[in-house]
């Protein structure tokens, strides 16, 4: 719900960053009022969904009230200017193979039951962001990604017992592959701009938890 009444502070910097002029700016955000008011009432106890319905769509049709016809079009200037970055289908499904692969080479393993854990709560992260990444996009993806990457740099001693049972560079190229997969999205859908930077950071990270591991 916190996530929520913070969505039309978002949108509202979103748009306001867009390379249009101020007229347009103020039509794309003009019922974005009423749905703020709508997502303060929902947390009112004493109002019922219906009532709170009430404060942007009058007779509850919410599909066709201004404010959510609003919104869609809101939603698609956003996404024409600033598309999500994608990532293949089929290199979705490799990264998937990849990773389920891995889980059942861990699951199998001689590891600490500690490490054999952590590896499995993060892959599994990993595999639900990969297999929803048509619904949720790429941020989840990262957001995992970067997950395990702290995980790993935080549990040094499971990370030893990764390296003595020698999957060390089974885990890494599978790590690297995801990593490489969401620099190349980026790096087109981002060409051109400061993105570099980030990627290079990222490709970094990838680096130093190769060597922790090993």
């Amino acid at each position: 719900m916190t996530r929520l009444l913070e969505l039309p502070g978002d949108v509202r910097a979103a748009v306001g960053a867009l390379d249009e002029d101020d007229e347009e700016k103020e039509h794309l955000v003009e019922h974005l009022d009423k749905v703020e008011a709508f997502l303060t009432s929902v947390t009112n106890r004493n109002n019922t969904l219906g009532q709170a319905f009430q404060v942007f769509a009058v007779g509850g049709d919410v599909p066709n009230s201004a404010a959510v016809q609003s919104l869609g079009t809101c939603s698609r200037r956003l996404h024409r200017l600033s598309p999500e970055p994608v990532i293949p289908r089929e290199e979705i499904d490799r990264l998937i193979q990849s990773v389920t692969a891995l889980m059942d080479e861990i699951r199998a393993s001689s590891l600490e039951s500690a490490a054999k854990l952590l590896l499995l709560h993060h892959l599994h992260r990993l595999l639900q962001a990969l297999d929803l990444i048509r619904v949720t996009g790429t941020a989840p993806v990262e957001e995992s990604f970067d997950a395990f990457l702290g995980a790993v740099t935080r549990n040094g001693e499971a990370m030893q017992d990764v390296g003595k049972r020698g999957l060390t560079e089974r885990l890494t190229a599978c790590l690297g592959a995801v990593k490489t997969a969401i620099d190349i999205a980026r790096g087109i859908h981002q060409f051109g701009t400061e993105t570099h930077a980030v990627i290079e950071q990222g490709t970094h990270a990838i680096e130093q938890a190769g060597r922790l591991l090993s």
